[in-house]
């Protein structure tokens, strides 16, 4: 698919990432824009996971949900229910198809021979004529003594003027004589005044453009992405393994216990990690991985460091102690909480440890914190649950579209302020997360 096409009333902009309609404007992340363009090009074509993959991400290893990440995307720009699709179809084990109309927008080509944008050297040989009555400007070719006639507008600080040519020696002004001598004036100040003026107004318009038409994406990742510095993930671990169980190659269901010193990792903060990795590595972010107990300040201080983990990683309870919203544990280790330090008798963010572990159907709570670190003077990203339910709906949160959304609503009528905390929830049924529930923010 080459150049601007519409898919139903939707004007896409591969060129400038951007979904319109209507007079609202969506801007998309380049990959996610490019994995659009590809199904566009192959209408109702289903085209596999692998395919898209390639054709977008060719020659870099990244994961399926980098992909999901992408239509899920581009679905809620559409309005597009997954369960009742009108633009894009998933296929169950076959791939993705675009099934709404495709037609490719028309291109109008401006003919430069007559307007101000001519080379140098035609517009040094025009002089101006001013009609004060009819507020008519009269230009004049002086080599071929030809007119053009422009009457400016209330909108022509933002239009250049379109030069019609008249014929020769022909008076714009009422009772002025036939034969005109061209005034010495040079039109070439005037042109490059309102060039720049037109200039300026494009690049004013463009940076507002750009400033109010981030992604959700773009608002929460950009203090992340727009470093020069590599990112740190800082993840729980667990060192009291000794050995580690390997199976026989040839009986499977034989095991045999080997002594090595292990640093474990729970696979539900893994979740986690990997939704961020996606992000991080569809826009082409180097990033570590160290578990919290290897990490030092050192460490944080070369760039952004993610905390995934709460309870089981000391970085993440040092660096969200000070924050309004911060977790906090009875003696016992039994009642785990998350308390506002504007409201510290409020003791509805808590988890009961013996009735977690008990039902495994519970009500679990998390952190997301983005600020900067006083400490390192870097940017701290605080992904963290009570349970480990809490940390996969954190994850999914600060990675899925539709929950970034809520967020940067809430985010842009705080005043886009650069640091945040919110509190969210999320429903624990047989172990596994729903989906997460914003209970407060605060930003500053």
């Amino acid at each position: 698919m080459q150049g601007d096409f519409r898919i139903n009333d939707w004007l896409i902009q591969p060129q400038i990432n951007s979904v319109e309609k209507a007079g609202k404007t969506w801007h998309l992340e380049p990959k996610v824009m490019q994995v659009l363009v590809h199904l566009a090009s192959h209408p109702n074509e289903v085209l596999s996971k692998d395919r898209l993959l390639e054709a977008v991400w060719h020659n870099t290893f990244v994961g399926d949900d980098v992909l999901v990440r992408c239509i899920s995307e581009i679905r809620y720009v559409f309005g597009d229910d997954p369960k009742s699709s009108r633009v894009i179809q998933t296929i169950p084990k076959g791939g993705y198809r675009l099934i709404a109309p495709v037609t490719a927008e028309m291109q109008t080509n401006i003919e430069p021979a007559q307007s101000l944008t001519a080379k140098p050297e035609t517009v040094f040989r025009y002089n101006l004529e001013l009609d004060h009555e009819d507020s008519q400007v009269a230009v004049v070719d002086e080599p071929h003594n030809q007119l053009t006639s422009w009457t400016p507008t209330s909108e022509d600080e933002q239009a250049v003027p379109t030069i019609v040519v008249e014929q020769p020696h022909r008076s714009l002004m009422p009772g002025a004589p036939q034969n005109i001598t061209p005034s010495k004036r040079h039109f070439w100040p005037i042109v490059a005044g309102t060039s720049l003026a037109i200039l300026l107004g494009c690049l004013a318009a463009m940076y507002a453009w750009k400033s109010t038409h981030k992604s959700a994406l773009d608002l929460f990742w950009g203090p992340v992405l727009g470093t020069n510095e590599p990112v740190l993930i800082c993840i729980a671990d667990q060192n009291q393994y000794a050995a580690v169980a390997l199976r026989d190659s040839a009986d499977p269901t034989r095991q045999i216990l080997l002594k090595d010193n292990l640093t474990a990792v729970i696979i539900d903060d893994l979740n986690a990690v990997i939704q961020i990795t996606g992000i991080l590595k569809s826009n082409e972010k180097l990033y570590s991985l160290k578990g919290e107990g290897a990490t030092n300040l050192t460490d944080l201080r070369n760039g952004p460091t993610i905390f995934v983990g709460a309870f089981d990683n000391a970085w993440t309870l040092r660096l969200t102690n000070p924050l309004r919203y911060h977790f906090a544990n009875n003696s016992e280790m039994t009642q785990f909480r998350i308390v506002d330090r504007d409201a510290p008798t409020q003791t509805n963010w808590g988890v009961n440890r013996l009735e977690q572990m008990a039902t495994n159907n519970y009500r679990d709570y998390a952190i997301v914190a983005r600020f900067t670190d006083g400490n390192t003077g870097k940017l701290a990203l605080v992904i963290a649950g009570i349970g480990r339910g809490g940390t996969i709906a954190a994850g999914e949160l600060v990675t899925n579209p539709t929950y970034l959304a809520q967020l940067s609503n809430a985010a842009r009528a705080s005043g886009n302020k650069r640091n945040m905390e919110i509190v969210l929830s999320t429903q624990i049924i047989d172990g596994q997360p729903g989906s997460p529930t914003i209970e407060a923010t605060y930003f500053w």
